[in-house]
């Protein structure tokens, strides 16, 4: 008896075949974190405004430009973080304790293992916590800790973004607020174009904001770790408060952290340095006090 062949519910055609070996180019952008984040940011602006000349938002445009923010912001901290273990060696001394799976330091030259630690997702107030706490930010100052709560918010609405298609679930509702959102439930994600701009704005605060504290916080720890006579880290090199002697060791963390193409621009590098100095002149008088000392004591000689 022959088989009948009986056609499926759904027709379905050929799988094509993906390469993804073509799907990536390199783009040869070497800007800073902080630039590179308001430039994802902007492109997404762009094509938000190209999109609703004359028409709101669709809920689909919504998901995805949420989406597209919040990627902007993981991939400033990913860079900033794995960017600042090659120029700090504190936090190079700090990520020593971080695990890294074998089969990953095996594949990863030398020069990339930093960037195969921030394999972590910053798409949580708790996750972006814990790494910070790995660099040493253990205690956040209060301006990211007020931000904090507007970008969890944030978070959760990306999370119904990419795991529902943008419907609230009961466990978002909850973190969100379920007193107030508990009516939402099941509801679809559907901003308006001001609501998304809001949403930019907000992360950019944030992000600009964490940026000033974790540039002073690793450069403030320089000073106090060569300070401090008893901290055990070996420095190959100390601040001498001269803007010749001390620009090349400050350029990598002014370069890291400034905003150039952005606008408003980060002030010079000049500048900056003079900033940090004044903002530990007690620290600065205490170094140079101690230098001057070691200077002048006259070596000790041994009765003979």
């Amino acid at each position: 008896m022959t088989a009948v062949a009986i056609p499926p519910l759904v027709e379905v055609q050929p799988l094509p075949s993906i390469d993804t070996t073509q799907l990536f180019r390199h783009t040869g952008e070497v800007w800073s974190p902080i630039d590179k984040f308001i430039a994802n940011t902007n492109a997404i602006n762009v094509i938000l405004a190209g999109a609703t000349v004359d028409q709101d938002p669709s809920p689909e445009l919504c998901s995805i430009v949420v989406l597209g923010y919040l990627s902007a912001v993981e991939t400033y901290f990913r860079t900033l973080l794995s960017r600042l273990a090659h120029i700090d060696e504190l936090t190079m001394e700090a990520l020593g304790q971080k695990q890294l799976l074998f089969s990953v330091a095996m594949k990863r030259p030398r020069e990339s293992l930093a960037e195969a630690l921030y394999e972590d997702s910053f798409a949580s107030v708790k996750e972006l916590k814990a790494r910070l706490g790995e660099i040493g930010m253990s205690k956040l100052p209060t301006e990211i800790e007020v931000a904090l709560g507007t970008y969890e918010s944030i978070c959760h609405v990306r999370h119904c973004c990419v795991h529902r298609f943008g419907y609230l679930g009961n466990k978002n509702a909850n973190d969100l607020g379920m007193s107030k959102h508990h009516h939402l439930i099941g509801g679809l994600f559907s901003a308006s174009t001001d609501e998304l701009a809001n949403i930019a704005d907000a992360l950019q605060v944030f992000v600009k904001t964490c940026n000033n504290h974790i540039f002073k916080f690793v450069t403030d720890r320089t000073v106090t770790a060569q300070n401090d006579p008893g901290h055990d880290f070996e420095w190959a090199w100390r601040w001498s408060w001269k803007y010749k002697a001390d620009k090349k060791h400050f350029k990598p963390y002014y370069d890291l952290f400034a905003l150039v193409v952005g606008r408003p621009a980060s002030v010079g590098m000049k500048d900056a340095y003079k900033r940090f100095k004044d903002g530990n002149a007690s620290k600065v008088a205490d170094m140079v006090a101690r230098h001057e000392e070691g200077r002048h004591r006259a070596p000790q000689r041994l009765a003979g």
